[in-house]
């Protein structure tokens, strides 16, 4: 006789208030599932050791999801001085597509992610030897303007992880490049 490997599956009989709690417990994974399939990740989280805790920027995404076609929203804080271009460089282990046609800058309000007015732009350009890409605005943004840099149809790393994006802008008044913060970003 041969050993053959067999599953049996016992039936209990349904009450009533098994139904309703196997009924309940469906739902309830059904919601939980689908508010995780829906968020997208929207800022850079605790950062409890590491020197980039007091420079984390704000930043939101559409998907997050690793290779996903995706939209970022990048903080560019307030600045006390006029800028005239803002540099993102990206890690070496970043491996997302950057669609250059499709960057922007908008003017954002307070605590504001998605939306904002426009401004802009006269180019775009990503330099891949050295991993960067800088945005260059039509005129001088005001100091004090609070800006987001949209790139949209961006295609996230085929491995997710944690990446840092710095950011840095270039003063208009004197042509030197002021590092402003980091993105500590996380690609599920």
């Amino acid at each position: 006789m041969k050993n053959r490997d067999t599953v049996a599956l016992v039936i209990f009989p349904m009450t009533f208030p098994m139904k309703q709690f196997l009924r309940s417990a469906i739902l309830a994974s059904v919601a939980i599932a689908s508010v995780g399939a829906s968020s997208a990740q929207t800022n850079p989280g605790f950062i409890l050791f590491g020197s980039n805790r007091d420079n984390a920027l704000d930043y939101c995404l559409d998907s997050g999801q690793s290779s996903a076609n995706d939209r970022y929203y990048l903080e560019v804080k307030p600045q006390k001085f006029k800028v005239s271009e803002i540099i993102l460089s990206f890690p070496e282990h970043y491996t997302g597509i950057i669609d250059t046609d499709l960057v922007e800058l908008r003017v954002m309000s307070d605590g504001e992610c998605r939306g904002g007015k426009a401004i802009p732009i006269t180019s775009a350009k990503l330099d891949q030897s050295s991993r960067r890409l800088v945005v260059i605005p039509k005129a001088e943004i005001p100091a004090e303007t609070r800006l987001r840099v949209v790139l949209s149809n961006v295609r996230n790393p085929n491995n997710g992880g944690f990446f840092q994006i710095d950011a840095r802008v270039l003063r208009a008044d004197v042509p030197v490049p002021v590092y402003i913060g980091s993105y500590i970003m996380t690609i599920n």
